[in-house]
Parts: structure tokens; sequence; C-alpha cells
């Protein structure tokens, strides 16, 4: 006997096999549960602010699925969801060394319906160890150059075909900005990862020049110093106004409408949210609120450093004043929680200490200032002190060198700066102080010294 098959028998079989199939992988997915993946690094290596994402085979109840999740140590920070399926950890500080975390998901219902994860899951990570980024001239081009704490390990970034203006790290350590002249004259934004190798332009200003990158804490947003090219090629470039690009959605603009508002050195609050920059047209640092748009106005006549307090409420900044002895350098702190500025530093000074260079640790009792040790002496030294009492310590003090730019690690335990020998034969130097130590030490020859964490 023949079997004769029809074309409509044969769909309706393979419906059959297909719901089959469908039926079997739900019942799979089923006993299964829903799956999450953690996008940690396999080597378990991350950085001190590595921010951990969760993703989530099916969309999750966020209360349900929060009271799954734990970090032991536990370490502070914020958990969001940034949709149904995706769940996020900031840390609010570095994640400590030489500590090994263990993040787990634990087993449980992540849904209303009854749609739970079926089986705890465990990540182990630990803290890698800082670098430090810093420009090296050789053949007369400044490249990017990285080196471990020890001085061991130097590593080149950028290559010679690309001259390094100037450039900052990101918070993370992740990625470096930096500014390299372009054939038009012009300068340009670049970006290069940790590891080097991979430069590439980021952002093209044509004819204009922008300089002087620096990366918010957040990495969302580069403010820089943007000098717009004249009419024609023998005019000279205009004055400095603050821009800041996004990196995330590409939008590019000045920080102040009024084309007369100048700045330059810029300076991030720890939370992102504030930027300051010295108009030197108007002897001003202005700041700019991000969060309620307002603006203030600080008087300074030395274009010095800009540092803010941890808690981003305050900042120190330098001006030079006439006292009843005569021009004294002084350091002023502004408070804006309470909308007040005094001087903090020089007020009574018998004679001018030449404070500038000046850097507020991400510990509340720590800071580091450059000064005068004598009257008659040149170079300035680096003074570390508890803010509150004003007591400190002298780690880098050598009268034939001067200190200055000091750069805290992320955790408040360890300063890079520049030195320069004023004396004799000499290359510019970077130095090396950590802390409970009493004195520092030469790390690498280069010059801008910046943590690559």
């Amino acid at each position: 006997m023949k079997l004769r098959l029809t074309f409509d028998t044969a769909a309706a079989g393979a419906l059959l096999v297909l719901a089959a199939l469908v039926g079997l992988v739900l019942l799979l997915g089923g006993q299964a549960g829903v799956r999450v993946r953690v996008d940690l690094p396999e080597d378990g290596i991350v950085g001190p602010y590595q921010t951990i994402t969760f993703t989530f085979s099916e969309a999750f109840d966020s209360e349900m699925a929060s009271a799954l999740i734990s970090l032991d140590p536990v370490h502070e920070g914020y958990l969001e969801w940034t949709d149904t399926y995706t769940m996020r950890f900031t840390p609010a500080k570095p994640y400590e060394r030489g500590v090994t975390y263990r993040l787990l998901v634990d087993a449980g219902e992540v849904a209303a319906r009854g749609r739970e994860v079926k089986k705890a899951q465990t990540w182990n990570f630990t803290v890698r160890t800082p670098r430090v980024a810093y420009l090296l001239m050789q053949e007369n081009i400044n490249s990017i150059w990285s080196v471990n704490m020890d001085g061991s390990d130097p590593q080149r970034l950028t290559d010679g075909t690309v001259p390094v203006i100037s450039f900052d790290a990101a918070r993370s350590g992740d990625f470096i900005i930096f500014a390299a002249p372009n054939s038009k004259g012009g300068v340009d934004l670049w970006r290069v990862s940790r590891g080097g190798g991979d430069a590439e332009i980021l952002l093209d200003c044509g004819f204009d020049r922008c300089t002087t990158p620096v990366i918010s804490p957040d990495e969302t947003r580069i403010a820089y110093s943007r000098e717009a090219a004249g009419p024609t090629p023998d005019l000279p470039f205009g004055s400095p106004r603050i821009w800041v690009l996004n990196i995330e959605n590409g939008s590019n603009s000045p920080v102040y409408e009024d084309r007369q508002i100048l700045g330059y050195n810029p300076s991030w609050s720890p939370d992102s949210n504030k930027l300051a920059s010295f108009d030197g047209l108007a002897d001003t640092i202005r700041l700019m609120d991000f969060q309620t748009g307002q603006q203030y106005l600080f008087p300074s006549n030395t274009g010095g450093p800009v540092t803010w307090s941890p808690d981003s409420t305050k900042f120190l900044y330098t001006v030079f004043a006439q006292t009843e002895t005569g021009g004294r350098s002084q350091v002023r702190l502004a408070d804006l929680a309470i909308n007040e500025t005094i001087t903090y530093i020089g007020q009574k000074d018998a004679y001018d200490y030449s404070y500038y260079s000046i850097a507020w640790s991400p510990l509340e009792d720590r800071a580091v200032l450059s000064l005068r040790l004598d009257e008659k002496q040149l170079t300035q030294a680096l003074w570390v002190f508890d803010p509150a009492l004003l007591d400190g310590v002298i780690i880098a003090g050598d009268p034939d060198y001067t200190y200055n730019s000091p750069q805290w690690d992320p955790w408040g335990q360890a300063l890079v700066f520049q030195q320069f020998k004023l004396r004799g034969q000499y290359k510019p130097e970077i130095g090396l102080w950590r802390g409970g130590t009493n004195a520092a030490s030469l790390l690498v020859e280069g010059v801008m010294p910046r943590w690559l964490p």
C-alpha cells in the first residue's frame, strides 16, 4: 500500500513538532530559572571604581532582585536599575586594595509571578595595583607613558606620530584623554585606553585649539579650554573659553554663553556636578553648578589650581593680597553650603610663603600645599597637613629642588608630583610619596604625572 502525504498534512505535522519543541524549551527554561550575567573581568582584577552590571534573562522586580545581591565585605555604593533587565552597582568610594571581594547573587524570586534564580552564583574580585601616567619627550616628541609605583615596567601608550600637549586620566584608570596638534594648525582631543596602542580622535577641533582636557569623575563629560582660530591664518587665536564635551551623547558647547567670559584650568567637583575655572581677564574663579544652573564668582589673581573637599561642598584656592606686613600669598576656603569665603592660611604670615599648588586628598583629614620654607629661598617644598588642625609634615623639601603639581591616589595614601632641580644639569623628574614615610623618592623622569588606577 502506498502512503500519500499531502502538503496540508506535512504542514500540520511540522507545526506539531514546532509546538513540541517550544514546549520543551519552555519546560527546560522553567527548570533552569532566571539567568544572571555579571560583567566582571575573567581574571577578577578590577579598577578601584569598577561599576558592576547585572543582566537578567527576564524582567525583574527591582526590590526582589536587589534583595538577592550582596557584597562581602560590605562596600559603600548604590544599586540602581537602568531598565527591567539590567541593574548596576556603582561604588561611592574606591574598593580597598589587598582585599578579595565576594559578590553573591543568591537563589530566590525576582518577579511577582514567581520566576526565580534557581541557583546561587558567586564571583571574586580584587583591585589592581595603580600605575602612574606621565609625559616623556623623545626625539622632540612628547608621548604618554605609564609605570608601576616602584618604577618598573615602563610602557609607552602613544606612539611618536602623535605629539601630546596635555592629558588627563579617567578616575577609573581605564582610559586617557589627551590634546594633540593637527595638520590645520589646531589642536584635537584624542582618547587612548589604559593599555595604549589604540589612540583615536575623540573631538576634531579643526582650526581651533582644544587643550587642557579634564575628565569628570563620573566619566561622562570632558571640560577643556578652547581657543577659536582667527579669521585668517596670520591672525592670532582668540582668548580661551571653557567648553564641555559629553562623551555619552556627543554634545559639545561652551559653559558660558557670554563670549566675554574667559576660562582655563577647569576643575570638576568630586560629585561631577560643579565646574570651576579661572577667568584671567576678570581675575576671577568662576563656578558653574550644573544641577541648579547657579553661577558663583570668587576673586583670585594667581591663576592657581582649585581643589575640592571630598564631599564637594568646599574648595581651596590661592590669592595674592596686600596685608599690614606687605604682599602675601594666601589660601582661601570657599564653603558653598553656607555661601561664605574665609582666609584659611596666610592671614598673619611673617613673610610671603608663595603658596600655590594645592590638592585635597579623598580623605577629609589630609591635603598638600606647596610653599617656601625660607624667606630667601626660591624653591618650593611640599607640606602634607590636616585641613582641620593645620598641622603637618614636609614630605619633599630639598632646597636644590622645587616641587609642584601634586596628585593624590584614589585612597588618599600616596602622592605623585613634579620636581625640578634648579642647580646644575638636570631633567624633569616625577617624585612619589607614600603615607607613613618621612620623605619622597624619585619615581621616573618625565612631566605631568597623573594616577592611572
